[in-house]
């Protein structure tokens, strides 16, 4: 019945705004927040609003919990409540690519000028921020006459050259970081990587994610974690190195998914980013399947999605690692034989160098383009994804002062297979 479905996704988008907010206010005990959102819900005679009367709800909680927040003493931040807040109908964007090494300190500062201009909600990287096994084209260039780097020196350097010239180009936009393949080259290490980037892997979302999941939650500032905004789980997998997915990290997105599966979750849509397209997509050459326990546990990953698919989630699995933009990645003749398809994307053109399009590449694939997806969630629980592409006169427009116009013009005609 329309009326009881209207009421129970009432009931699930109060359930996240109840989450959302008590854990933004560590200060606030939980008995003094149940009584605030319980003034809240009250009408004249002191009665509960019914659900009928939620949009009435909707718009106290948005004028007034600022102010009770203020005096109760939470810590909740104006931006991490309007992303509580907002109602379950509207539609909303977010930002994705991959593989920003190479040339990425040029491209993506023109990625994130214009995913700051459309509004998206955050940018979600999948990974590979640096070359590392060699130095960078884009920093090379960069690097002042007279100041060659030795590649020991360029390591200790990249990462931190990867969050001033491609991460600050964000300001205050959320931003979630997924680790790649070049993560582990050159000596790095997944505890490097942790200590390096703990300020993305514990953000305010992540952390609030974390409280309300207890017990079940990701360990703190792992690479792999997840967050629920607006009935979408956003799940981050780690598949950075050959040993993933370890059983701890395939343990913990079972939990995830079933949790995502209950009765009453509120969850209607799952996301699943990652470096490497998991096992038997149309870019298989250059996936999990380089190595036997990667094709394992991917296989099993990806059966457990097409089972949330099917039992009536929206699901939707995004990679980068290759060097194009492909989508479809999933219809291909193992999926389609086991009836298993997955909506699934490649976008790994946020920089790195360009490779060719594979014979099994879907239809629309593209290489030798930079950009990224801007993906529209609607209030259905459905995402639209777009593939929006990068100009050369972007990346000079909004390029660092260091950057030479001559290196970002090979960058743009050049970069590639």
């Amino acid at each position: 019945m329309p009326g009881r479905d209207n009421a129970e996704a009432n009931r699930s988008e109060l359930r996240v705004i109840w989450r959302a907010g008590w854990s933004f206010a560590p200060g606030l005990s939980r008995n003094r927040f149940d009584r605030a959102i319980l003034f809240l819900s009250l009408d004249s005679r002191g009665n509960r609003l019914g659900s009928r009367h939620y949009s009435v709800f909707m718009k106290r909680f948005s004028l007034t919990l600022p102010f009770l927040v203020l005096l109760l003493g939470s810590t909740l931040a104006p931006a991490d409540f309007v992303w509580a807040a907002q109602e379950s109908n509207t539609d909303w964007t977010f930002a994705v690519s991959g593989d920003s090494r190479n040339c990425g300190d040029f491209v993506m500062p023109a990625i994130a000028a214009r995913v700051k201009a459309e509004g998206d909600a955050f940018y979600w990287h999948l990974g590979d921020f640096r070359w590392m096994s060699k130095q960078d084209e884009d920093l090379t260039a960069m690097t002042p006459a007279g100041s060659a780097l030795s590649v020991d020196d360029y390591r200790k350097v990249a990462w931190d050259d990867f969050i001033a010239h491609q991460m600050a180009s964000f300001g205050e936009l959320p931003v979630f970081l997924g680790r790649g393949n070049h993560e582990v080259a050159g000596g790095m290490t997944r505890d490097g990587y942790v200590a390096k980037f703990s300020a993305f892997l514990t953000r305010p979302e992540i952390a609030a994610q974390d409280k309300a999941d207890g017990a079940w939650a990701s360990p703190g500032g792992s690479p792999w974690f997840h967050f629920v905004r607006n009935g979408v789980d956003f799940i981050t997998m780690d598949n950075a190195s050959h040993d993933e997915f370890t059983d701890a990290q395939l343990a913990w997105l079972r939990g995830v998914l079933d949790r995502d599966l209950a009765k009453g979750s509120g969850v209607t849509t799952i996301v699943a980013g990652m470096h490497e397209a998991l096992p038997h997509s149309t870019s298989s050459g250059h996936s999990m399947q380089d190595d036997g326990h990667g094709t394992e546990s991917g296989d099993k990953a990806y059966r457990w999605f097409a089972a949330a698919q099917g039992a009536g989630k929206h699901v939707y699995l995004l990679a980068s690692h290759s060097h194009f933009y492909s989508p479809a990645i999933y219809d291909s003749p193992e999926w389609r034989a086991a009836g298993m398809v997955v909506p699934g994307w490649i976008i790994g053109s946020a920089g790195a160098h360009r490779y060719l399009l594979p014979p099994t590449a879907g239809v629309g694939s593209k290489t030798h383009i930079y950009g990224y997806l801007e993906a529209t969630v609607h209030g259905d629980g459905t995402v639209n994804f777009a593939l929006k592409e990068i100009g050369e006169e972007e990346m000079v427009a909004h390029k660092w002062a260091g950057a030479p116009v001559g290196a970002i013009h090979e960058c743009f005609v050049g970069n590639s297979d």
